[in-house]
């Protein structure tokens, strides 16, 4: 029996909706969130603690994992942080890889039951094969900085599985898409370019994608399931690039072929060229636009789930379309009537309350600079999105 979950990347849309199963189940559960995230979804559950804290600071952390009873706690690390970009990007390495050993190290420091890791199958050493390929991750034989950040945190927790004896599980999914993303996100800016602003598709290549609502299931199913220091691998349709927007079209009704831009785009010889075109006429750089689909475009999975996890439940179409369209957000109808749980807080936060405090009293008279009413500044730390 879990006494508590415990839930970190709360502000992303895996993580709303991994903790919305959650408290439909009634299970209670302490969500870590950035100080400058919006916590107003989970007020008025008293089911709901926030503590405040970020992965890549431990000492934001020691509150979070200030937990009455451990050992039959659950951690789910559900923040990473995207980008498809070839440049070297420091946030992402910070928050999928340092953030990623430290939860790992404080879930050993305090004992915790189970890590449940969302990592990526792209992680996967492609060399590997058999019933070693899902336990096998080495940064220099995947492609792309986001595979690279996800198989060295990958191979430091199964370090930590055989010489700490970590009981920790791990989500490989392919491409998460669905409802819930920010518009920055990778799938989002895909479908904005290609609907909204005409961007052509390049000919070839391909992905494989997975809804975000079978990922958040597997990851609850392995809380309770499944052995320590294993990863399955959670792979949803493959589509070609063409595919891939003919089932767009036909989610927005457009009753025409997809047009697609010329390969050439992609040529090594010809990029300066290509580059320098669409950075002087200020046009999206299609194969910027579309790098999804040539960033391993022959990696094909199977799951490996099968008998532990729930077989996946949601189409490719079906996810395109809530994707677009959006779907009811059951997270809103979480809130119920009863005492908010009192969010732990770090100094800044409390620094925060008592100036709100302050201001409050001293309303009707001067406010001196220094004292009531100015906030403290935030901290100089980034936030993933």
């Amino acid at each position: 029996m879990v006494a508590k979950y415990l839930v970190s990347g709360g502000a992303g849309a895996l993580g709303k909706l991994i903790i919305s199963m959650l408290l439909e189940r009634g299970e209670k559960v302490r969500i870590l969130m950035s100080e400058l995230s919006d916590v107003s979804l989970y007020q008025n559950n008293p089911n709901v603690e926030i503590c405040y804290g970020i992965s890549t600071d431990k000492d934001s952390m020691v509150e979070f994992f200030d937990t009455e009873d451990p050992r039959h706690s659950v951690l789910i690390h559900a923040d990473e942080y995207i980008s498809l970009s070839d440049a070297t990007n420091l946030t992402m390495r910070r928050v999928n890889v340092i953030g990623a050993e430290n939860i790992v190290d404080m879930c050993l420091k305090r004992k915790i039951g189970r890590l449940v890791y969302l990592s990526s199958a792209y992680a996967l050493n492609p060399e590997a094969q058999g019933e070693t390929m899902q336990l096998h991750f080495d940064r220099n034989k995947v492609e792309g900085e986001y595979a690279k950040s996800k198989a060295e945190a990958a191979a430091y927790i199964m370090e930590k599985v055989v010489m700490n004896r970590l009981n920790a599980v791990m989500v490989l999914p392919t491409f998460i898409i669905g409802p819930g993303y920010a518009e920055d996100y990778e799938i989002n800016k895909v479908l904005n370019s290609y609907l909204k602003n005409g961007v052509a598709p390049i000919k070839g290549g391909g992905h494989a994608f997975v809804d975000v609502r079978d990922v958040a299931n597997a990851m609850l199913t392995l809380a309770t399931a499944g052995e320590a220091g294993s990863g399955y691998i959670i792979s949803g349709e493959y589509k070609t690039s063409e595919e891939f927007f003919k089932e767009v079209n036909e989610v927005q009704g457009i009753d025409a072929p997809v047009k697609t831009a010329s390969r050439l785009v992609m040529s090594k010889s010809l990029a300066r060229f290509v580059d320098a075109y669409y950075r002087i006429s200020h046009k999206d750089n299609p194969k910027q636009v579309y790098a999804l689909f040539s960033d391993n475009p022959d990696a094909k999975f199977e799951d490996t789930g099968k008998g532990v996890i729930p077989d996946n439940a949601v189409s490719f179409k079906v996810s395109i379309n809530d994707s677009i369209n959006g779907v009811d957000d059951k997270a809103k109808t979480l809130e119920t009537r009863g005492p908010v749980a009192e969010p732990k807080m770090t100094a800044f936060a409390k620094a925060v309350k008592r100036n709100e405090e302050r201001a409050q009293v001293t309303s009707a008279s001067p406010v001196r600079p220094g004292l009531a009413g100015q906030e403290p500044s935030a901290p100089d730390t980034e936030t993933p999105t």
